[in-house]
């Protein structure tokens, strides 16, 4: 990566030029042109070459946003992108086909039912703060793929990134079509006050409710991806070094900034201690000279995520297993596993977000589901390393998510 990349300071989109950007896009809708297979063809060829040409760039700016390592950029940024856009130009061509294998009553015969695929028309893409990258674009290759038109809002607790995606989607891709604005909450509420054809938000429960009450109200479909209070179950089935160090790596990876990292394990009471020596093992392993020496350990975003989880530590009844440090002048927090003896504890009513998690023991694996199904019944993601019997057992009691083996 070169050293020598200039950054543009982060700048607001004027409030009052919204309006004709959202009416640019709707207008180059209208015109017709997106729909055009070959023009998608190209802006998803050309948002290839965008991203390969900056991805130093990328490397520099998330550094600068969130520590991240330059390897780390391209493992869990790039390449998804990278792959996305290649299955989609790989498959546009088919995707758009009219789908006439469908089943119908045969009073419709003679209509010749088929399904025909049509873009919407102009979306609204609000990104998070965490992948920065992945998650703007990888709406957007979907966007353009479709055929619609879409102005990303990238997240401005991310400002590096988001400006040189600014500059990177109106260097490569249609201007009239695909537009970037930058801004906080006056700017986020503009764009809502605009009439948009799709809403795809990733992000907090909190915003993700204002969005919904809002596109309610013109009818608008939204794509809503939230987090939650994912949890991860281990039994005496389960191999504790070799869960230990997945779910280490889970919660080390962007400095556990990922919404389907676990938020507490459940642990078979016996191996609460056993499990904790493997825990520590593995974040020896991964960073023998503690991870804030480490060049691939991220930082927490900003002092306002920084607080909240240093909130979340200080006032807890349990007791820290692993971890613990903080250093608020350097947005570090380490590793940390909190031992946790009731699902009311600080640390399990609320989703962490970040490199710090609960364990909490139970006895049977009932008790287990039960603890799942009352935390959060329907969270983002769940991490079994039990038995198939036991994971089979779990399908089919309450717990509303699907079940995801280790």
């Amino acid at each position: 990566m070169a050293s020598d990349i200039k950054i543009p300071a982060f700048e607001v989109t004027p409030i009052d030029s919204i309006p004709k950007i959202a009416a640019t896009v709707r207008q180059s809708y209208q015109s017709q042109k997106t729909k055009d297979v070959e023009w998608r063809l190209v802006q998803l060829r050309k948002l290839y070459w965008g991203l390969t040409d900056y991805t130093e760039n990328f490397q520099a700016s998330l550094k600068k946003d969130l520590n991240k390592s330059p390897h780390d950029v391209i493992l869990s940024e790039i390449l998804h992108l990278i792959t996305d856009l290649s299955l989609a130009l790989k498959k546009l061509k088919d995707w758009v086909k009219d789908d006439k294998d469908i089943e119908y009553s045969w009073t419709y015969s003679s209509m010749k039912p088929r399904i025909r695929k049509e873009p919407l028309g102009a979306v609204l893409i609000i990104g998070p703060y965490n992948f920065p990258l992945m998650l703007n674009i990888a709406p957007l290759i979907g966007a353009i793929a479709a055929g619609c038109t879409a102005v990303i809002k990238p997240s401005e607790s991310a400002p590096a990134t988001a400006m040189v995606m600014k500059e990177m989607i109106e260097k490569y891709l249609d201007p009239e079509s695909f537009i970037v604005v930058n801004g906080r909450i006056p700017e986020n509420t503009a764009l809502l006050n605009e009439k948009w054809d799709k809403i795809f938000y990733t992000g907090g429960h909190s915003v993700a409710k204002i969005i919904a009450k809002r596109a309610a109200e013109t009818l608008t479909p939204v794509t809503l991806e939230l987090g939650g209070r994912n949890p991860s179950f281990v039994s005496k089935s389960t191999n504790l070094a070799l869960a230990a160090r997945r779910l280490m790596w889970g919660k080390t990876i962007n400095a556990g900034q990922v919404c389907l990292s676990q938020n507490y394990v459940t642990v078979q009471r016996d191996l609460v201690d056993d499990f904790i020596k493997h825990l520590n093992a593995a974040c020896k392993e991964f960073y023998p000279n503690g991870a804030k020496a480490s060049a691939d350990y991220a930082r927490i975003v900003n002092e306002q995520q920084f607080d909240r989880m240093k909130k979340m530590l200080d006032t807890t009844n349990g007791k820290i297993v692993l971890g613990g440090e903080t250093d608020r002048s350097d947005l570090y927090i380490s590793p940390t596993v909190v031992l946790v003896d009731s699902i009311d504890d600080p640390m399990m009513k609320e989703e962490s977000f970040g490199p710090i998690w609960s364990i909490i023991p139970y006895d049977t694996v009932d008790d287990a589901i039960k603890i799942m199904n009352t935390v959060d019944p329907t969270p983002l993601a769940l991490t079994t390393f039990g038995s198939k019997a036991e994971n089979e057992k779990s399908k089919h009691l309450d717990l509303r998510c699907d079940l995801k083996p280790c």
